[in-house]
């Protein structure tokens, strides 16, 4: 029972250091302070002043099961009309389709000005197997005048259940992203068909009146806008409204779930146990075990299921309160009560987060339950959370007991991927070293499963 929670849950501390451990930690680019211009974002548009009417902030992400893309973008100012054009990348002198039909919609900050801006969201045309797009989106202002954004590619999954990759990470800002630049020489080698963030992107999205969510969109434009993007939130991503996600049968875009392939994904807002009421935290875990319940009766089919949030159920800086009593409040609930890791346990979640990298063994209250990953008997988590952001890394203490649990960890810079097939996956975690370049791989583990403990963990499922 693979329960890879990749229960990416990303931790937050606060450190001072202006230099930890070869990991470079500013003063800038934190919540209510805005980011300069350093090493790793000193190429893009982020800082620039858009036309009201022109295309920015522009993302992905796939629709039924990569068959179509949506494409999602923002103008500060209403417009006449809009239009997608997307064609193959082997026939650049042809633009294949147009799509002129657009989701638009003015979304308002919760912000002191109340700023607006309105969001546009195209839907591809079914789209053909194992090929790169290229696409651009033309917008056409109040006065007639036509803007072009750059033009973005990005490549559509194999149409079979075979083997597929993700990116996974979290904790990127516009400051000290030191990522940012393998992750954009990865979005143009199409080897990653998404990318999850595991919460707290820009710091904060909501700082002066929206302007810094802007900011940092436009940053990681030229990734979102070719790796499509999954999320979950952080508590950086806890002020005023979101997006609306209709599709997630929840009440609001926090939570939700997908099936790809031979994975079930579900992101679950971890924060709802620190800034909800009992009669929140109950809702999300009800949803969430009925979305458990329902993606184990597919087991046979899809027989992976990852759970990502933003703090973790482990980890082991324990001198910290997050890996400490909030880790506790997360596993147990309040008051011993309504907390997450049964139901991990329960519905066998195959993976089940900090400023740095850790991976645990299959665990269970606290304890080993095996080191192996084939067939385990309960989930392991993994935490990603060390792109770079401008508090760098959270230092591991060297003079305190590893806990038994712990498989791995590593606190330089990096990112994780994770290769998925119907009978393995495979964790990958690089290291980015601090000059902004793709480093050494520092952990892999393999996880299997056979096809008889798949179909026993469905039938344990339909018993209950």
């Amino acid at each position: 029972m693979l329960r890879l929670l990749l229960l990416v849950f990303i931790l937050m501390t606060t450190a001072k250091a202006l230099f930890v451990n070869n990991k470079t930690v500013v003063c800038y680019g934190g919540p209510g302070t805005m980011p300069s211009t350093d090493l790793y974002n000193q190429d893009g548009d982020w800082n620039r002043t858009y036309y009201p009417a022109e295309p920015q902030q522009i993302h992905t992400s796939w629709v039924s099961n990569g068959k179509a893309i949506r494409v999602q973008f923002s103008t500060m100012s209403t417009i006449e009309s809009s239009r997608l054009q997307y064609w193959y990348e082997s026939d650049d002198n042809k633009e294949d389709d147009v799509v002129y039909e657009s989701l638009d919609w003015e979304f308002v900050d919760g912000g002191i000005a109340k700023h607006s801006q309105f969001m546009h969201t195209f839907i591809s045309k079914q789209l053909e197997p194992s090929t790169i797009y290229k696409y651009k989106i033309e917008t056409k202002g109040k006065d007639q005048r036509i803007f072009v954004s750059n033009t973005y590619e990005f490549h559509t999954p194999q149409e079979d259940a075979s083997s597929f990759k993700f990116l996974a990470t979290g904790d990127l800002g516009v400051a000290n992203a030191v990522s940012m630049p393998v992750f954009k020489e990865l979005a143009h080698n199409h080897d990653y068909d998404f990318v999850a963030i595991m919460g707290d992107q820009g710091y904060n999205l909501d700082d002066f009146n929206g302007t810094k969510g802007d900011q940092y969109m436009n940053f990681a434009q030229d990734f979102y806008a070719s790796v499509p993007l999954l999320t979950t939130a952080g508590n950086h991503e806890a002020a005023f409204d979101l997006m609306p996600y209709h599709e997630s049968d929840f009440d609001d875009a926090m939570q939700y779930s997908i099936d790809y392939k031979s994975l079930h994904l579900v992101s679950f807002a971890t924060e709802v146990f620190f800034e909800g009421s009992d009669a929140q935290v109950q809702t999300s875990l009800q949803w969430l075990e009925q979305d458990l319940i329902r993606a184990s009766r597919r087991r046979a089919k899809v027989p992976w299921i990852i759970v990502i949030g933003h703090r973790p159920l482990y980890c082991s800086i324990l001198s910290n309160p997050d890996c400490k009593e909030n880790a506790e409040t997360l596993r147990f609930g309040h008051s011993k009560q309504h907390g997450l890791e049964s139901l991990l346990v329960k519905y066998n979640v195959d993976i089940g987060h900090k400023h740095n990298y850790e991976r645990t063994f299959p665990v269970r209250n606290d304890t080993t339950l095996t080191r192996s990953y084939h067939n385990a008997p309960s989930f392991f988590q993994v935490i990603t959370g060390n792109a770079g952001n401008y508090e760098g890394g959270d230092i591991f203490d060297n003079d305190t007991e590893v806990p038994s649990w712990l498989g791995n960890r590593f606190q330089g810079y990096g990112f994780s991927t994770i290769e998925i097939s119907p009978r393995h996956l495979d964790l990958h975690h690089y290291e980015t070293h601090i000059d902004g370049t793709l480093g050494h791989l520092q952990d892999h583990v393999r996880v299997t499963k056979t096809k008889c403990h798949i179909n026993k963990q469905r039938i344990i499922r339909q018993q209950d």
